[in-house]
C-alpha cells in the first residue's frame, strides 16, 4: 500500500538525544537550529524511518557517541546505548520498532527501521544474532574515517578479513547493506561478496557534485540499480552543489533525476539526513522546515513526474524495497 506519509531513510535520532535533544517539544519551542523532534516528524507526515545508531569513531572525547578507533568495547557500549533509548521510547508507546512485515503498518508512528551507521559496535560476527533480535535490520560497515571492518570515504580500504566474516554473518541473518559511506574498494568488496538487499541511504550523485567518494559515482548508482537497491537524496546543502552557493529545491530535484535516469524512477526515495551533525540552516532554501517536504513531490509534478512516481519517491520505493527485506529475517 503506497501512503501518502513520507519515509526518511536516514535520521540520526539517537545520536541527537544523546547530545540532549528534547524529542518531547518542537524545535520552534526549543528554539534551535534544527528541525527533527517527534512533533516535528508528525507534521512532516514523515511516519517511517531508517533511525541509525551511528557512533564516531576517534570522536571527540566525552561526546556519547563517540569511541578510540579499534576499542570494541566502547564502541559497542556507545551503539548500545542509543539502542537502548529507541528501545525505552518504543516501551513507552511513542514508537515501533519495526521488526517485521506488519510492523510497517503499525499504528504507533514513526515506525522505525534500525540502521547502524558504521559497524563497530558490532564486536564480532558472533554478535549479529544478538543486533537482529534487538531489532537492527541494516548496516553501513563504516562512516567517513572507516571501521575494523572496511574503509570509509574519507578512509581508504577495501574490507577487512573481519569484515568480510561480518558480512557473511550479516547476510546469513538477512540484515541489508548501506554503502552511503563506504570507500569505493569497500564498495566493489561488499557487492562482489553479498547476494542480499543492498541501497545507499543517503548519497547523491558526483556527477553533479564533482569528484568526492562521499557520494555516488554513475557506475556506482548503476550497480545499487543492478540489485534493485534504493537511493535516498540528502538534503545537506554541501551534498547538493558544488561551488559552495546556498541549496535550492532545483539542486534537490537535479539530483534525483540524475539517479532516477541511470536507475530508475522506482529506485530513488528521501535520505534527508536532517540534523545530521548540521542544522536546518543548511537545508536547501525553501526545505529548512520538514513540513515542506511536498514542495520536493511538486517540483517532481512539474519535471512530468506521474502521481505514481511521486508517490513512490515520497515513500514507495523504500517500502517495497523493505518489504523485500523484512522478507529474510
Amino acid at each position: 500500500m503506497i501512503s501518502n506519509a513520507w519515509l526518511d531513510a536516514h535520521l540520526d535520532l539517537a545520536y541527537l538525544a544523546g547530545e540532549g535533544r528534547d524529542f518531547h517539544r518542537s524545535v520552534a519551542e526549543l528554539e534551535i537550529d534544527g528541525s527533527v523532534t517527534w512533533p516535528d516528524l508528525a507534521a512532516a507526515r514523515i511516519e517511517t524511518l531508517f533511525a541509525t545508531i551511528f557512533t564516531e569513531r576517534d570522536g571527540p572525547p566525552g561526546e556519547p557517541a563517540a569511541y578510540p578507533a579499534d576499542d570494541a568495547d566502547a564502541a559497542e557500549r556507545a551503539g548500545r546505548r542509543q539502542l537502548n533509548w529507541y528501545e525505552a521510547e518504543e516501551a513507552a508507546g511513542r514508537v515501533t520498532i519495526v521488526r517485521s512485515l506488519a510492523d510497517l503498518d503499525s499504528d504507533i508512528t514513526p515506525r522505525l527501521v534500525l540502521l547502524m551507521e558504521c559497524a563497530d559496535p558490532i564486536k564480532s560476527p558472533e554478535e549479529v544474532v544478538w543486533w537482529t533480535e534487538r531489532g537492527l535490520r541494516v548496516v553501513g560497515l563504516s562512516w567517513a574515517l572507516g571501521s575494523r571492518y572496511a574503509g570509509g570515504n574519507a578512509r581508504p580500504g577495501g574490507l577487512s578479513d573481519a569484515g568480510e566474516g561480518l558480512v557473511d554473518a550479516l547476510e546469513e541473518h538477512g540484515v541489508g547493506h548501506d554503502v552511503s559511506h563506504l570507500s569505493p574498494a569497500a564498495f566493489d568488496d561488499l557487492l562482489t561478496r553479498t547476494s542480499g538487499p543492498v541501497c545507499a541511504t543517503h548519497s547523491n550523485a558526483a556527477a553533479i557534485t564533482g569528484p568526492n567518494d562521499r557520494h555516488l559515482r554513475d557506475d556506482q548508482i548503476q550497480a545499487i540499480a543492478d540489485r534493485d537497491g534504493v537511493i535516498g537524496l540528502n538534503l545537506f546543502g554541501r551534498f547538493l552543489r558544488g561551488d559552495g552557493e546556498p541549496a535550492t529545491i532545483d539542486d534537490c530535484l537535479d539530483h534525483v533525476e540524475h539517479v532516477a535516469a541511470l536507475a530508475g524512477r522506482h529506485r530513488v526515495g528521501l535520505g534527508s539526513d536532517a540534523d545530521g551533525g548540521f542544522g536546518a540552516s543548511s537545508l536547501p532554501e525553501g526545505l529548512r522546515d520538514l513540513r515542506q517536504l511536498d514542495r520536493l513531490t511538486t517540483g517532481l509534478a512539474d519535471r512530468g513526474w506521474s502521481e505514481t512516481e511521486r508517490l513512490g519517491f515520497q515513500s514507495g520505493n523504500w517500502r517495497f524495497w523493505l518489504e523485500r527485506l523484512l522478507t529474510r529475517c
